[in-house]
């Protein structure tokens, strides 16, 4: 749930349902997804460093489905080449590293995270709108003269922790009896998604910095060392809500967002973040 859309009280879980989920949450037992491995390596390699193209677009060829779907990602708007891209060098050799470690990212989200049986339609929205976020968060950053990269992370990662639950809730009621309405399983995603998007992006040995923005970008007075990354990820959020995921942010409520000021978000710089809806929308459309 959006950071300024107000929220109803709710019908809790089943009590054992319920109990299992937290006390799998509180002893950092909740079973969470590994990062695809061709992923891992991409992720890993330094950014500003030299790297050989043949090498690379080997790597990604050891995972035949994140290859295709690169290639795939590399030919939309979001990438705009000037010909298509037909083969991996191609890919890598164009866009650069940075560009080919957001799409890893995208890909191992949308394959890996992002699908949950009996959740399908509510977990694409889901990631339709972490997108949006990515892409807004870094629209905030070139404003602030932050690291784009993470700011993309911060945005795509926030809400992980949604299909992480719901996985774990699918495969806890296969052994305990209870049914668990709608409302009852948003209310208790939402009261605990934050806290294990922290724990997957720990597992996947990503920055602490980010861990922390995402466990914290519903409160981000709340985060120790990284309140501004979890600000931006918050405004983000909410300008996704707006633009990619129906939602009861309206606009006026974006241009009141309490962290516009703490950002330092001018009312010309929020004009110009509300003028890139059309193109970021188009992004998420031919990104997911």
């Amino acid at each position: 749930m959006t950071g300024i859309a107000a929220q109803a009280s709710a019908p809790a879980l089943p009590d054992a349902l319920r109990r299992a989920l937290i006390e799998r949450i509180e002893s950092g037992t909740l079973e969470l997804p590994l990062l695809p491995e061709v992923a891992r390596q991409v992720l890993s390699m330094n950014v500003d460093g030299e790297f050989a193209t043949k090498e690379l677009a080997d790597l990604i060829h050891r995972d035949p489905a994140m290859a295709g779907h690169i290639l795939r990602l590399a030919n939309t708007a979001r990438y705009a080449p000037p010909i298509p891209i037909v083969t991996l060098q191609q890919a890598v050799s164009r866009l650069g590293l940075k560009k080919i470690r957001e799409i890893a990212m995208i890909v191992s989200c949308e394959s890996r995270l992002f699908s949950v049986e009996g959740f399908e339609g509510r977990l694409r929205m889901t990631f339709r709108h972490s997108l949006g976020a990515g892409l807004f968060a870094q629209e905030i950053a070139r404003m602030r003269r932050w690291n784009v990269e993470e700011a993309f992370l911060c945005g795509l990662l926030h809400d992980v922790g949604r299909p992480v639950l719901l996985q774990s809730l699918v495969d806890l009621r296969k052994s305990i009896p209870g049914d668990a309405d709608a409302e009852a399983v948003d209310a208790f995603v939402r009261e605990h998604h934050a806290r294990v998007g922290r724990q997957l992006v720990e597992r996947w040995h990503l920055s602490a910095r980010l861990a922390e923005t995402i466990e914290h970008h519903h409160d981000p007075d709340s985060a120790p060392s990284c309140s501004q990354p979890a600000r931006m990820t918050r405004l983000a959020d909410d300008l996704s809500h707006l633009v990619v995921h129906s939602s009861p942010v309206t606009e006026e409520a974006v241009r009141r967002h309490p962290m516009n000021a703490l950002l330092n978000i001018y009312p010309d710089e929020m004009d110009a973040l509300l003028q890139k809806r059309a193109s970021i929308l188009a992004n998420v459309e031919s990104l997911a």
